[in-house]
């Protein structure tokens, strides 16, 4: 019945002037498309974005042959819910996968490769961590290889790349192909391998001084899991500066792995004809805000992710969007690129903005943390204003930055500037029930998870 209610949907429109000339007749005529999600990576650590220590090559030529959007922000500050908006175009609000008893993303949501899949495609995916398995409702529409969880025992990115490329070099290039890789390498623990490991750090680690496992599992780290293990990595460790540098190796190691499947395209004359999208689910507290090495409330350290997007064909080629955006709004775009028109959902496609077409419509930011009604936070920007709301143990609090003046988040302007914080607080009210401010009229959705993978995902921060 899904599968039927989602082809009365799918109609294949005339493709964007910028691809075809002609609408596309046939599975055969869509381009293949490969979605890179890079898990943690922060949008201020790539060099195309600016970052003068931190050397992204690859990612940065995948930006000049593309489009390079220098304000993405997620929808969470992590995986699950933050990845669930980026496959149905929905806020977590909305398609309910937002943790603690709503861990499942329910099927009566429509999922960008379910679109794919009904469209034509093949549709396979690699991933890097259990929230992106079937058993947390991220494997619909996969008619390939559906997502795993990950192998402890195994390098991850070397294991994702490889999935990729065999599928590459053994997929039938007649039937249309999306792919979806993500990388794990740049989250806790950051271990890079050789040669990546200390690229950047010139220090003693392990120098006198107080360790910081004893500063980070004390009550001086506001992280509420620290004392999880997700720390246990750095037993040993004095410097807190290591932690920095070894997060930014991860992000060269990763970059590599994206230099790796680029050439492979281009060897075998794929990479031209392609849609290539590059994104971050979230990203990291790296001190920012008292937090280490995690990722726990939705400042913009944790929203702020990268977003490239490689169209087929070059269109668009070079073109930088400074228009404040977010992940909600790759599904809608990624499949009108290919000629699919979706139902109505809260993203936007992102191709006017592209194209340099003035007043387009601008898009939903917000942000949401927490399952729990005793527990959670949302934020909404109207950029450059930004409210964040938190309820803690039955207490509220508002706090409104302007992210202009004050990109750090460091001076809380609700007071100073009244009006602005009460029409931005009546607006974001008018988004979610604040009766029922977790999920839009949904139940518990627990997810079926052994013991095993539920210490696993513990161990790492979750």
């Amino acid at each position: 019945m899904k599968r039927i209610l989602i082809a009365a949907f799918l109609v294949l429109a005339a493709a964007p002037v910028a691809f075809a000339q002609q609408r596309p007749t046939s599975p055969r005529a869509l381009p293949h498309v490969l979605l890179i999600g890079i898990d943690t990576l922060r949008g201020d650590h790539l060099a195309c974005s600016g970052n003068d220590w931190i050397r992204t090559p690859n990612i940065d030529a995948l930006a000049a042959d593309g489009v390079l959007f220098t304000r993405c922000f997620s929808t969470a500050p992590w995986t699950l819910p933050s990845f669930a908006s980026i496959f149905t175009g929905k806020t977590p609000y909305h398609h309910g996968a937002v943790g603690f008893d709503y861990q499942r993303l329910d099927d009566d949501n429509y999922t960008l490769t379910e679109f794919f899949d009904i469209a034509g495609y093949r549709t396979n995916g690699f991933v890097s961590i259990n929230y992106l398995t079937p058993e947390f409702g991220m494997g619909q529409g996969f008619n390939g290889d559906a997502p795993q969880g990950l192998d402890p025992d195994l390098d991850r990115a070397s294991r994702i790349t490889w999935l990729g490329l065999e599928t590459l070099r053994t997929h039938d290039l007649n039937q249309p192909l999306f792919m979806f890789l993500h990388y794990f390498d740049v989250h806790a623990p950051y271990t890079p391998p050789a040669p990546y490991a200390g690229m950047y750090y010139h220090g003693d680690e392990m120098a006198p001084g107080e360790p910081v496992l004893d500063f980070l599992r004390s009550d001086a780290n506001p992280a509420r899991n620290r004392n999880s293990g997700m720390y246990d990595w750095l037993e040993g460790i004095t410097d807190l500066e290591f932690g920095v540098k070894e997060y930014a190796a991860g992000v060269t190691f990763v970059d590599d792995h994206v230099g790796q499947l680029m050439t492979h395209l281009k060897d075998e004359g794929l990479y031209d004809g392609m849609l290539i999208v590059l994104v971050s689910d979230h990203g990291e507290h790296l001190g920012d805000h008292g937090y280490w090495f995690t990722h726990a409330e939705p400042y913009q350290e944790c929203l702020h992710v990268p977003l490239l997007i490689k169209f087929p064909k070059g269109s668009f080629a070079g073109t930088v969007v400074e228009a404040p955006i977010s992940t909600m709004d790759l599904m809608p775009t990624m499949l009108e690129t290919v000629g699919i028109r979706p139902p109505e959902m809260d993203g936007r496609s992102l191709l006017p903005l592209c194209a340099g077409q003035a007043g387009s419509v601008g898009s939903l930011l917000v942000a949401e943390q927490g399952g729990s009604v005793e527990g959670f936070s949302k934020a909404l920007i109207d950029w450059p204003w930004k409210l964040m709301y938190a309820r803690t143990q039955g207490i509220e609090t508002y706090r409104l930055f302007d992210l202009h003046a004050d990109p750090g988040e460091t001076e809380n302007l609700a007071t100073v500037h009244e009006a602005k914080a009460r029409s931005m607080r009546l607006r974001m009210w008018r988004i979610f029930d604040p009766e029922s401010p977790l999920v839009e009229g949904r139940g518990a959705i627990p997810a079926d998870v052994d013991e095993e993978t539920r210490k696993r995902l513990e161990a790492l921060g979750y």
